[in-house]
């Protein structure tokens, strides 16, 4: 099945977090299963960052980023769940984004794209949930920037889902971690081709996104994992000051494979929403925002995340008691760091299923 899309907020715009609107609104998404009589077995899911709608493909005929986690009986058992999945809004994924036509000028946003937050992606998610007559979800589930979505959803609608399930994400992100992010952004923006991010009648920013893109990579995997992998190993004809290293040919081609399939100004904006996200944006304090989520929250931490560290994941945990949440934590140790929701399976499944069946057990450390 081939991806969908709505056009959404066409006769009333929406209206940002940090001011200014859009009208209208393209949404690209996918499901997978089959909704169920009385409708309770909805399950939303927000990918992360560079993610699209597509996490799964049954005919095999590529891979989707959860093609191992999806299926019949899988953690995410499409025998017994519809599960729904779209393009964040700012993607460029087939939802509007700054590579999106602007119904104004009739050329790509670009630098005319307006800010984005979490707040303005989940209220795009709701209006697409509306859209398709669910009217209640069994779940929200994502891993990432996409766990950040699913407590914005408990926080922003907190009778409209019964379970959450954040992987590897915290409440906030790290000074450490926007301070990655903000060279990865200088890298893009400095590139001699971004032209104020009106590059799409030009040359795209490659160099400075592939370089964004590498950066990226180091704070997904782990330090033992990239030893095992490549160690202090060279190229038969490395370039020195090249690659060299197997390491840097391993970034280097992941820099390069990043560029066909996402756009530069996608990435600054997401990156930017992943920095700012603040549950309390609206509220008195962060526990009046985080005190609204009545859905069971299972909270999951990699104690070799470089990205989410542990440190920040306790303090979430501690924030969301306090708060009175219904919370579930795990913690594990696994040698693919913060991209372990994505591949580790056999250390997800379980508390997966227990997660969208409201069914999570005591806190595990």
């Amino acid at each position: 099945m081939s991806v969908q899309n709505v056009v959404l907020f066409q006769d009333k715009p929406l209206k940002l977090v940090m001011g200014g609107e859009l009208s209208p609104v393209q949404v690209a998404y996918q499901t997978y299963g089959t909704l169920n009589a009385d409708k309770t077995n909805a399950v939303l899911i927000c990918h992360a960052l560079t993610g699209d709608a597509e996490p799964y493909f049954s005919n095999k005929e590529k891979d989707g980023w959860w093609q191992n986690f999806m299926g019949d009986g899988s953690a995410l058992d499409t025998s017994r769940y519809f599960f729904i999945c779209s393009n964040v809004l700012g993607g460029c994924k087939g939802t509007t984004g700054p590579s999106s036509l602007n119904p104004q000028t009739g050329k790509p946003y670009g630098s005319l794209f307006p800010n984005i937050t979490v707040q303005d992606i989940v209220h795009v998610q709701k209006a697409l949930i509306d859209f398709l007559n669910i009217p209640h979800l069994n779940a929200v589930i994502g891993g990432s920037f996409g766990g950040m979505q699913a407590t914005q959803w408990g926080i922003e609608y907190p009778d409209f889902v019964d379970n959450i399930v954040n992987l590897c994400s915290s409440i906030f992100f790290s000074a450490e971690a926007i301070g990655f992010n903000h060279v990865m952004r200088q890298a893009v923006i400095n590139d001699p081709n971004f032209n104020g991010g009106d590059y799409y009648d030009g040359v795209p920013p490659e160099q400075g996104l592939s370089i964004a893109r590498m950066l990226g990579m180091l704070t997904y995997r782990t330090d033992s994992q990239l030893a095992k992998a490549f160690g202090r190993a060279t190229k038969s004809e490395g370039q020195f000051w090249g690659d060299y290293f197997q390491v840097e040919s391993y970034l280097t081609y992941q820099g390069k494979k990043f560029l066909e399939r996402f756009d530069a100004n996608s990435y600054l904006h997401l990156l930017r929403a992943l920095d700012m996200y603040d549950p309390s944006l609206g509220y008195a304090d962060i526990k009046t925002a985080l005190a609204r989520i009545k859905a069971r929250y299972t909270l999951i931490s990699v104690t070799t995340d470089q990205l989410f560290k542990s440190v920040d994941l306790h303090k979430s945990k501690q924030l969301l008691e306090q708060s009175g949440v219904a919370l579930t934590f795990h913690e594990f140790p696994s040698i693919y760091g913060h991209d372990a929701f994505l591949v580790d399976y056999d250390a997800f499944e379980q508390w997966i299923r227990e997660g969208l069946s409201g069914k999570a057990g005591a806190v595990e450390i």
